[in-house]
């Protein structure tokens, strides 16, 4: 949450984009204004879905501000005019059962997680849609949780994947998760493994569900083996479907 400054407005003045043919959504009663000299900058939001979605942004001493926002428009963002109040957008929301697909400045993060997710004061997060239902295992390098910075790598697997440390890039992801996410196409869960090829104890995640901070999940099931009841965090090496948890 970005608290730089506060005040509050009745509106932000609409305003069309010419270049990129985005209209900036006005604001509602209540803005927080971060932003209106530099070095302040306003976390900043996209929305090019094709469908409405949800912002919020917290202001000092009041609480969340939340909002929608309709496709083809965008919210927040530092215009470079100090004499105007400018929106510090602070997490976009993304549906149950589905992942966005993004693009965000200074990241190469492609995809975030079902719920509410966080953006930083100096970027500019453009949802280009979403997957929802699409069979896949997602993984994010560490934690969507408001107490640190977003996540700035993400894997994804179709299959059972014996080692999770072939892919994603030159060292792999095995031992590099800090948040899961099960994007089931059949109503399936999926085990996480503490080892390898399907072996140690394992964790079960049901189908439409994510874990956005696997410090507080663990490897509950497997009683004896390797890893039982350690957390998951940063320790998960393979991945497996299963009909259901148990």
């Amino acid at each position: 949450m970005k608290r730089t400054g506060r005040t509050f407005i009745a509106a932000v003045a609409a305003m069309l984009s010419t270049a990129v043919g985005l209209v900036a959504t006005p604001s509602a009663a209540h803005a927080e204004v971060t932003c209106t000299y530099y070095p302040y900058k306003c976390g900043k939001v996209i929305n090019n879905s094709g469908r409405t979605i949800q912002i919020r942004w917290y202001i000092d001493n009041v609480g969340w501000h939340q909002e929608s926002l309709a496709t083809g428009h965008f919210q927040g963002g530092y215009d470079g005019d100090p004499n105007t109040n400018d929106i510090d957008v602070d997490q976009v929301q993304v549906p149950s059962g589905c992942v966005a697909n993004v693009s965000v400045s200074n990241s190469n993060l492609k995809v975030f997680p079902m719920g509410w997710d966080k953006l930083k004061s100096d970027q500019t997060v453009t949802v280009n849609g979403f997957s929802c239902g699409d069979g896949r295992v997602y993984a994010w390098n560490e934690p969507w949780n408001d107490s640190l910075d977003p996540p700035t790598k993400a894997c994804s697997w179709f299959d059972d994947d014996l080692d999770w440390g072939n892919d994603c890039g030159v060292y792999g992801f095995r031992n590099l998760a800090g948040s899961v996410q099960n994007n089931s196409s059949q109503g399936n869960s999926v085990n996480f493994y503490f080892h390898g090829g399907f072996t140690g104890a394992w964790g079960c995640l049901g189908p439409g569900s994510v874990w956005r901070d696997l410090r507080a999940n663990r490897f509950n099931l497997g009683l004896g083996l390797d890893g039982y009841n350690k957390a998951m965090y940063h320790e998960i090496a393979s991945s497996k479907w299963v009909r259901a948890c148990g």
